[in-house]
Parts: structure tokens; sequence; C-alpha cells
């Protein structure tokens, strides 16, 4: 079966350390960003998350991109 697929919202995750707990475990922090262009390049979003990551005091940990497509019948 045929389907088509639409872009839609895309939303870019940094995690950050905020160092270790009592128990030894690295606690982390994620910051979403929304309103990512669909269309943009995972190479560019990536600079974009190392140059915010480098406005923070934490280190970042990962970049994650989330991307939404609506799938439909053809």
């Amino acid at each position: 079966m045929p389907v088509n697929v639409t872009l839609g919202a895309s939303r870019l995750r940094i995690s950050y350390s905020l160092g270790l707990d009592q128990n030894g475990r690295e606690q982390l922090r994620t910051k979403t960003y929304s309103n990512i262009k669909p269309t943009a390049l995972d190479e560019d979003v990536y600079e974009v998350a190392s140059a915010l990551a480098g406005l923070q005091n934490n280190p970042m940990v990962s970049v994650g991109r989330v991307d939404e497509k609506k799938i439909t019948q053809a």
C-alpha cells in the first residue's frame, strides 16, 4: 500500500551533565528547542547545538533530533 509522508515539527534536544549524585550516577538535564526547520540538515542542527552548549556552564553529553512525520494513504 503506497503512502504519502509529510514533514511535521522538528525539535532539538541537548542533554547536559550536572555531575554525579550521591550514588555515583551521572545526573542529566535535557533542554528542548522547538521550531527547528524540518528541512534543516543534521550537520547544521548539530553545529547549532554545539554553539548553544558553549553558552552553558555544564558540559554537553548528547544531541538528539525529534522529527514528526504525518503518514497518509496515497
